[in-house]
């Protein structure tokens, strides 16, 4: 799972603007188109002409919101908390750059090609151009705070700081995802799973966007910032428990940690639990097992999921931040990919 996730269901997007939320957002969507924009005038600093590709053109509205919707997000809850403008801008650019790193990764641990530079290294393969991205992402990185600091919006020892506090978290996080390149053999309960795996996998990565903030900010504006850090560990947790669902069959096929493999491992069902362990044993899934033999599990999964995200938004709501809490399960239900929609669809009108 990446830093900023996708919305696949239109329907959620449509309905973001629908409700007014896209305005409130508006600020926060053009700084981050600025942001992005700024790092690929950057690339020309930082890897030779040759290797380099025109950008793609922009996505534009909805579309756009749909590809960023989490680092926006983030920005639109960084001007709640009380920032100035000039590390508005800073936390833009770096929180791209930790989105790139983090994609790379996830590439390689994914064996996937997803792509936030534009490189002209295509026939060198798709490992290679992630290993590229994410030295490219890197050294941007340390661009960007190079020129905050002589900008003189942040120190250079706040730049060590949020260097060195960013690779430490990465560590964390990549430890786990290390541990499951040959796969897992134990499954843990439900409750143990989600301390352990989702609020790293998911809570960790998400409150990676707070990575800066936490080392630059002082005083009250800390304060306030550790609290939204905190919302926003629980919303990446909420996410990590809905992708998991998502991603029922994927895990199946490298045996890696899944809360519904747990749900159902423990459930008291004795069907159900045999169902699991011919599956974590080789037995090929069938169409719709997640929403059939396995409904009930994934329901509390899902409810466990809606209890994290709404958590969360009421912590914002308390500092001040515009999105109603009461809307929150449909956020977490947006996030899922496209065999997912159908998926989430069919768990909450079966619930």
């Amino acid at each position: 799972m990446t830093l900023d996730p996708v919305f696949r269901s239109q329907e959620a997007v449509r309905q973001i603007q629908k409700d007014g939320f896209l305005q409130n957002m508006a600020d926060s969507l053009q700084a981050h188109h600025d942001a992005i924009r700024h790092i690929h005038r950057l690339m020309p600093d930082v890897l030779d002409a040759r290797y380099l590709a025109e950008p793609d053109g922009e996505e534009q509205g909805l579309e756009f919101l749909q590809t960023h919707f989490f680092l926006v997000l983030f920005h639109s809850i960084f001007k709640t908390l009380g920032c100035s403008p000039e590390r508005l801008t800073f936390y833009a650019r770096a929180n791209f750059c930790i989105k790139g790193i983090v994609t790379a990764g996830d590439n390689l641990f994914d064996d996937e090609a997803k792509k936030l530079l534009p490189l002209a290294v295509e026939n060198a393969g798709a490992r290679f151009e992630s290993i590229l991205q994410m030295l490219c992402f890197d050294r941007l990185t340390h661009r960007v705070c190079e020129d905050a600091v002589a900008e003189g919006w942040i120190t250079g020892e706040d730049a060590r700081a949020f260097h060195r506090a960013l690779l430490d978290r990465l560590a964390h996080i990549g430890t786990l995802e290390g541990s499951e390149e040959n796969g897992v053999d134990d499954i843990l309960p439900v409750d143990e799973m989600i301390e352990k795996v989702h609020r790293v996998r998911g809570g960790a990565l998400f409150s990676l966007a707070f990575v800066a903030p936490g080392v630059i900010e002082k005083g009250e504006t800390l304060a306030r910032f550790r609290e939204a850090e905190q919302a926003i560990r629980d919303l990446g947790t909420a996410f990590q428990i809905v992708d998991d669902l998502t991603d029922f069959e994927f895990d199946l096929t490298r045996k890696s940690h899944n809360i519904l493999f747990a749900a159902a491992y423990y459930n008291d069902d004795p069907a159900v639990r045999s169902a699991i362990r011919a599956l974590l044993n080789g037995k090929a899934p069938e169409r719709g097992m997640v929403e059939g033999v396995f409904a009930e599990c994934a329901q509390s999964v899902l409810t466990r999921a809606r209890e994290e995200g709404r958590r969360a938004f009421d912590r914002l709501a308390g500092l001040g931040f515009w999105f109603p809490p009461e809307r929150s399960d449909s956020l977490i239900h947006a996030i899922v990919g496209i065999e997912g929609v159908a998926r989430i669809e069919s768990l909450t009108s079966g619930s």
